[in-house]
């Protein structure tokens, strides 16, 4: 667990100086204990027993960040704000990786439209729901053959970044608010390795992960998608709908069509599992489409039914569907191209508005020759 902590946190938890005490009496019959079920009182009371036996006993646990109370009988597998506790077989890494991090306040995790917990198949924060490998080291069995030493997965990238434990010189995350990178990270739990080990794409946490140590039992390097909302990690789903994305794999928010639109996008454009490297393209923009209606209206609906302007101190009808309408949304959205933040979106902002003014320009030209040409429908008449 030292180890574990140590890379889930980046180097931000050193657990080094924990140390061993016991065994120790509690003075309490098996049938005192009612945490079972959850009873949070009854699981506290444990705690405060153990610690109760440590003081008795001349122990001074004041040194130390929490406990983890470990019984000699399946008694319970929790942790909280008091500490974790774990009895019988029910202290493999797997496991105390999700109650000791209870400890230090982290929730367990869900997939993203869903408040069921136990969700993230990639996060200790779901075991016993996740991807667990035997311990390469420890390998005892309990009496029915069953290895009482897995371990994994990792932490995802919310839950580190929520706890303070990513190392933000190496996290991706520009400041501005419209961009289109390519980016390659390194494993998010290889801190030894130099390059970038998460990104934050438009509030999203963006990872990667491969089959190694902790995760040697995810199967196959995935990146995978977080957001982080009240201090719960919500596993993201991509465009095919799977969660772990592979190459040609995308998650996305928005319609890359709308060119002024929101959007999001993490798209998987190559894995090199042996050189420890994922490439991703991230796009990101904010909504640009036009706020405001067309000049002043007043007294009347700006959309769908006409109005009223005030051009040049003078009040003037706009009726329903005039192109009028149209073409004063796109002197607007002109007007407020200044608000980009960068040349190129304002370009493309005053770009499209012109194109959309000339349309209309060229439409109403049509219209003209049409009913004034010697050729058009009233001629003769």
């Amino acid at each position: 667990m030292v180890d574990y902590f140590r890379e889930m946190s980046h180097g931000s938890l050193d657990l080094s100086g924990s140390a061993v005490f016991g065994w120790l009496p509690l003075g309490k019959r098996k049938s005192d204990y009612q945490g079972s079920g959850g009873n949070q009182k009854g699981r506290s009371d444990l705690i405060a027993w153990a610690r109760a036996a440590a003081v008795a006993n001349g122990i001074d646990l004041t040194p130390y960040f929490s406990v983890l109370v470990v019984t000699n009988w399946p008694s319970d597998l929790f942790g909280g704000a008091d500490g974790a506790v774990c009895g019988g077989d029910s202290f493999p890494p797997s496991l105390l990786g999700q109650e000791m991090g209870h400890r230090y306040g982290l929730i367990h995790s869900r997939i993203e439209g869903s408040t069921q917990p136990y969700m993230d198949p990639w996060d200790v924060m779901s075991a016993a729901n996740t991807y667990m490998a035997p311990h390469p080291y420890y390998t005892e069995r309990d009496r029915r053959g069953s290895l009482l030493f897995t371990i994994g997965p990792g932490l995802n990238a919310a839950n580190m970044w929520g706890r303070g434990w990513g190392d933000q010189s190496r996290v991706w995350a520009p400041e501005e608010d419209v961009y289109r990178y390519t980016v390659q990270l390194r494993p998010l739990h290889r801190h030894d390795l130099p390059g970038y080990l998460m990104a934050l794409a438009g509030g999203y946490f963006v990872e990667f992960r491969v089959p190694e140590a902790w995760d040697a039992a995810i199967g196959q390097p995935v990146v995978l998608v977080h957001a982080l909302q009240d201090g719960i990690s919500y596993l993201q789903s991509g465009v095919s709908g799977s969660q772990g994305l592979t190459v040609g794999d995308a998650f996305r928010l928005g319609d890359p069509a709308d060119k002024l639109g929101h959007l999001i996008e993490v798209e998987v454009t190559d894995i090199d599992l042996a050189g420890h490297v994922a490439t991703i393209g991230v796009t990101v923009q904010r909504d640009r489409h036009p706020k405001a209606g067309p000049a002043v209206v007043l007294d009347g609906v700006s959309e769908d039914a006409g109005g009223w302007v005030i051009v040049g101190g003078k009040v003037k009808k706009v009726p329903p569907w005039s192109p009028l309408k149209q073409i004063l949304q796109s002197v607007v959205s002109i007007e407020e191209s200044n608000e980009a933040h960068s040349g190129a979106t304002r370009d493309l902002i005053r770009r499209e508005a012109l194109q959309r003014i000339s349309e209309q320009a060229s439409g109403q030209l049509e219209q003209m020759r049409m009913f004034h040409s010697p050729s058009g429908p009233l001629n003769g008449r």
